[in-house]
């Protein structure tokens, strides 16, 4: 047996020491530009997370075309004898082809981008990464309106885009509609605690008025439906228990949305408070809707 059949083509040992340096360099100074975006800071805005995965995907980018210049010439000559092989992969690999596809009707139909509030199949979170095959969400919580992050964070394989509506909440971008119910014991006069009520509500959305309304026309002329609002929406219903709920919707800044409900919340506690002193004292409850 002649030793020079063991011999490794210089070509080929070319082909991976570039390879080598390309990944090395790439993924140093990947590090570099993120680390400079990120200098000591341990929680991340939304425009923070933003530009790290523009970064991240420029230079992912950049080491897939490399490695790809690298090997073409390899590939090239390869390409005729993979036939038999492309189709046993693509039975092999059907779920990433799935993937794949999935992220391709992502970007073509534009659902959703790093930022967004979405809901896929229960699920519900703010995307901050997405890839060929998968994206990545912090939770949120799963009731609606909840605003607050759970502190998991939730990989999902792109292929259930393929199968499962995705609802994007940031339609609205930094408005909210935000409903909440606040459940009473029985008064003997609701009609003037629910007028009351609503002018309270009323005077509160004056604070962010202009701002809530241009929105509001902004996202009518954008989707071609009127959606409710921008004014407060004051309801009243009874519970299964025989129990009065005022309901309060609001189209309000996400970040005040739960100033709004304690300060509502409160307000009317306060009121009936007054009221009652006239009458026995009643216990009252606040509850979330489902």
């Amino acid at each position: 047996m002649n030793v020079a059949d063991f011999a490794i083509d210089p070509q080929m040992l070319m082909r991976l020491a570039l390879t080598m340096i390309v990944i090395v360099a790439v993924t140093i100074a990947r590090r570099i530009a993120v680390h400079r975006l990120t200098p000591g800071e341990t929680v991340l805005t939304p425009q923070k997370r933003r530009q790290i995965f523009y970064v991240r995907t420029g230079f992912n980018t950049v080491l897939a075309l490399g490695v790809l210049l690298i090997w073409l010439g390899l590939l090239q000559n390869l390409l005729l004898s993979l036939t038999a092989v492309t189709v046993a992969l693509v039975v092999a690999t059907k779920e990433l082809l799935m993937c794949i596809s999935g992220f391709a009707l992502r970007t073509g139909a534009n659902s959703f981008s790093v930022g967004d509030w979405i809901r896929v199949d229960g699920i519900r979170g703010e995307v901050t990464d997405f890839n060929l095959l998968s994206t990545s969400m912090l939770e949120l919580g799963a009731s609606n309106g909840a605003l607050n992050y759970t502190g998991h964070r939730i990989v999902l394989p792109n292929s259930i885009f393929l199968t499962r509506p995705v609802r994007n909440e940031r339609v609205l971008r930094h408005f909210v509609l935000h409903s909440f119910d606040i459940v009473v014991d029985p008064v003997a006069e609701a009609a003037p605690v629910l007028d009351w009520l609503d002018r309270y509500c009323q005077a509160r959305f004056a604070s962010f008025e202009g701002e809530a309304r241009r929105l509001s026309a902004s996202i009518d002329r954008k989707l071609g439906v009127d959606l409710p609002g921008p004014e407060p929406v004051v309801s009243l219903h009874t519970t299964d228990s025989a129990k009065l709920a005022f309901r309060v919707t609001l189209f309000c800044p996400h970040v005040r949305a739960e100033d709004l409900q304690r300060d509502i919340t409160c307000a009317l506690l306060e009121r009936l408070s007054a009221l009652a002193n006239k009458e026995p004292s009643r216990t009252t409850a606040v509850r979330q809707p489902a």
